[in-house]
């Protein structure tokens, strides 16, 4: 499967001038944990998602740093910091440089790139634009789909205990000392 087979096609995107409460409705009203952020002319420049609302000088829970650990930080990360925790715009907390990819790229190579980046959401890009979102809940009608187009789904457990066991013989992780696994060592103790 591609990204163009699971993807969200409706994407719901903010400008970089567009407060943060308007981004946080928008958010809200339809049920998404993140945004594409555009500028002017529609390209994608950022992403604001609800990691971005954790650390808010209003709720009280900015970074509080002692005075050494601001002394040994990063003059440049404690200013971030700050900007990011009473930023007024979305433009001001947004993340930048979103990782995308393009609607032919496989599933594989989809979570991959979100375990590598520790994000939940893919922008899908065409020409530059916007075509579509990939987020994690995106793979659950996916397996659902592929779970159903399973043929000949009522094997007995004689059939199923040796595909897994098959299927374990190629595995990259299997013991380095293959044997053949008992009827008896394969029941599971609970």
């Amino acid at each position: 499967m591609r990204a163009h087979e699971i993807m969200s096609r409706q994407v719901i995107t903010v400008g970089v001038e567009d407060s943060v409460g308007d981004a946080i409705k928008t958010m809200l009203a339809h049920h998404v944990s993140g945004l594409p952020v555009v500028d002017s002319g529609g390209r994608l420049v950022g992403i604001v998602s609800e990691s971005d609302f954790i650390r808010r000088a209003e709720i009280g829970t900015e970074r509080k740093r002692g005075r050494w650990l601001t002394f040994l930080a990063r003059a440049d990360r404690v200013a971030l910091d700050f900007a990011r925790e009473h930023g007024r715009k979305v433009g001001e907390i947004m993340t930048t440089n979103p990782v995308t990819i393009g609607e032919d790229a496989p599933l594989p190579e989809i979570v991959d790139i979100m375990e590598a980046h520790r994000i939940k959401r893919l922008p899908v890009m065409r020409d530059g634009k916007i075509v579509g979102m990939v987020t994690r809940a995106d793979f659950l009608p996916a397996v659902v789909d592929l779970a159903r187009r399973v043929k000949d789904s009522s094997k007995d457990d004689d059939q199923i205990r040796g595909s897994v066991i098959a299927a374990m013989e190629h595995a990259p992780w299997r013991p380095c000392a293959p044997r053949t696994p008992t009827r008896r060592s394969l029941q599971l103790s609970y």
